[in-house]
């Protein structure tokens, strides 16, 4: 085997132990999601091992039983363990019971192979994998959507808490997922003949295991800090006029400019109105038409755009990074974001449009 196709070979192998160290480094301050990462991680890392000892000592006899077994029982456990990943970030934790019944097939798929390794126990390990891949994918898409909407009716800014890259991670782990498909219909001998085939059969698998450690890494927001900021609540007697609540919560956020306070939440607004978090969220979105998120932010970006005016009709300079913290967002990148979002420019060109309006 070339060097460069054995660099291939070791590429995924390599990228999983790196992150498996980097969340093992971690593991004991870390939040439940990266626990379960720490796990993930490691599976595949013995997944990779054992992959890499398929091609560069067993390519003609094929792994040993015991081996074949730990395969997959590696590579049928580590679309669940991503699940039960997605199940803690989205703060819908799995019991032991279920975590069990989860893992379980696989496991028993496994200890099939070490009994009776032939093409039928191979067949069903590969139909269960396509099985959970889809499984992963849909359910795990779903959920990752609905935690979205919660952070959007819960948080003012989300820009640091959503998970949608982990729903476009998904869609590109189906595609891997349908290209390794092919890869067990050609077979080993095909690639082990084919070595050049390899840069293209793993350099994705490599990437997309790279930029799944990295963004579950780099994520700071904890789902306990969600659970606190989101505890259950008795809902009390609904208001009899809900244009009493909508007065109240008018009153709060336009006249009193409430929404120039930092990290307001959902929970803020209803304590400071006297009501409960779904009475104001079912106001917000029924009679505004739009997620608690998006209507704190709009009132913020139109609270920018008077504040933008003013300091051009006195020949001001508007220091945008000043103006951000100013009407209530963290930073200048959100500002930035949501500014595009309810305009469609970026606040320059707002500003320069304006300008030759008034011209």
């Amino acid at each position: 085997m070339s060097i460069l196709c054995s660099v291939f070979v070791a590429l995924p192998l390599l990228v999983c132990l790196f992150w498996f160290v980097m969340y093992a480094a971690v593991h004991h301050h870390a939040d439940a999601a990266k626990k379960v990462q720490t796990v993930f991680f490691g599976v595949c890392t013995v997944l990779y091992i054992c992959h890499n000892l398929l091609y560069h000592v067993y390519a003609e006899t094929g792994l040993p039983t015991p081996l074949e077994s730990l395969w997959a029982a590696c590579s049928t456990s580590v679309y669940p363990i991503h699940f039960l990943y997605i199940c803690w970030l989205t703060a819908q934790p799995v019991s032991r019971r279920k975590m069990m019944l989860i893992l379980s097939p696989g496991l028993v798929v496994a200890l099939a192979i070490l009994i009776w390794n032939n093409e039928v126990t191979d067949g069903l390990r590969q139909l269960l994998t396509g099985m959970q891949v889809i499984g992963v994918v849909i359910f795990g898409y779903r959920r990752l959507h609905a935690f979205d909407r919660k952070l959007s009716e819960l948080y003012a800014e989300t820009e640091d808490k959503k998970v949608q890259p982990i729903r476009i991670l998904l869609v590109a782990m189906l595609l891997i997922a349908l290209n390794s498909f092919v890869l067990n219909i050609l077979g080993r001998e095909y690639f082990i003949a084919a070595q050049w085939m390899i840069v293209f059969a793993l350099s994705p698998i490599a990437i997309l295991l790279f930029v799944l450690g990295y963004i579950g890494y780099r994520r700071s927001f904890r789902v306990e800090q969600f659970l606190a900021d989101n505890p259950d609540e008795p809902l009390p007697v609904a208001p009899a006029d809900n244009k009493e609540l909508g007065a109240k919560i008018e009153h709060l956020m336009v006249t009193k400019a409430y929404y120039l306070q930092h990290n307001i939440t959902l929970t803020d607004v209803a304590r400071e109105v006297g009501s409960c978090r779904t009475y104001v969220s079912n106001y917000i979105n029924k009679e505004m038409h739009c997620s608690f998120s998006d209507y704190v932010n709009r009132l913020r970006i139109e609270h920018a755009k008077m504040v933008m005016l003013q300091h051009a009709r006195h020949g001001g300079a508007s220091k945008f990074s000043v103006i951000a913290i100013d009407v209530g967002f963290s930073g200048e990148q959100s500002f930035y974001r949501n500014f595009r979002k309810f305009t469609g420019m970026t606040p320059l060109e707002w500003l320069d449009s304006q300008r030759r309006g008034s011209s």
